[in-house]
């Protein structure tokens, strides 16, 4: 799951050069511009309770349990003015909604919602440090496999 997100971040910055690191570390920041994430909701249970399969590899049988589920992303882009920060939000924010759609797809990662832009500016000390961000909602999908035992025959006794 989390490799995904990565996969996306990554792919962000090589299609429209937008460096955007995860919120919350202690590592020195990058920069300006740059933008971080923050997931906020890492599993929203969706209606679905899930779906059992069995499959057969070879010689081994296993069973598999698909479950989709939510997730929701906050972003926030930094930049030196108010109106660049805007600028950058757009930018992944028509990513998400068309221009990264079949990298998302590719992921099996559904895009739910994509919110609006907010102004998301503090005010520090002595400066303000100028942000904007949105919100994303994915739909992903959890998957467990385990192999099982099979049986071959059965003798139903005298035969």
């Amino acid at each position: 799951m989390t490799e995904a997100i990565e996969r996306i971040m990554l792919q962000i910055f090589r299609e429209i050069g937008i460096r955007i690191i995860p919120a919350n570390q202690t590592t020195p920041k990058p920069p300006l511009p740059y933008g971080v994430y923050n997931i906020t909701s890492a599993y929203i249970k969706d209606r679905n309770r899930g779906n059992i399969s069995t499959y057969q590899d070879g010689e081994v049988a296993y069973e598999k349990r698909t479950e989709p589920f939510k997730m929701t992303i906050s972003f926030n882009f930094y930049n030196e003015t108010n109106e660049t920060t805007i600028e950058l939000a757009m930018q992944v924010r028509r990513w998400f909604l068309f221009l990264g759609s079949d990298f998302i797809q590719e992921q099996n990662i559904a895009v739910v919602n994509v919110g609006n832009i907010e102004n998301r500016t503090t005010f520090l000390f002595d400066s303000y440090e100028y942000k904007h961000g949105f919100d994303v909602q994915l739909r992903l999908t959890d998957e467990q496999i385990r192999a099982i035992e099979t049986i071959e025959k059965v003798n139903i006794g005298g035969m």
